[in-house]
């Protein structure tokens, strides 16, 4: 009866194992998604700063040269 007993436990217990695994492996699957997600946000983000430090490279090269041409009319 002891060996019945300790295998029943310890299939008990394994059983008991894989299902924490299979919640932990879609805990991970629905993190991922996230991540992915907020991956895209991020990378969009990132062309928008470039397109805003570029026009500021510009313009804070145009604007000066722009203002010294009025000046010189003027």
């Amino acid at each position: 009866m002891s060996v019945e007993k300790h295998r029943d436990e310890v299939i008990r217990l394994l059983t008991k194992l894989n299902e924490r695994q299979l919640t932990i492996f879609k805990h991970i699957e629905r993190i991922d998604k996230h991540l992915e997600k907020v991956n895209g946000k991020v990378a969009e983000h990132e062309v928008k700063l470039v397109e805003i430090r570029t026009w500021g490279g510009v313009a804070m090269f145009a604007v000066p040269i722009i203002i010294n041409l009025i000046m010189r009319i003027v």
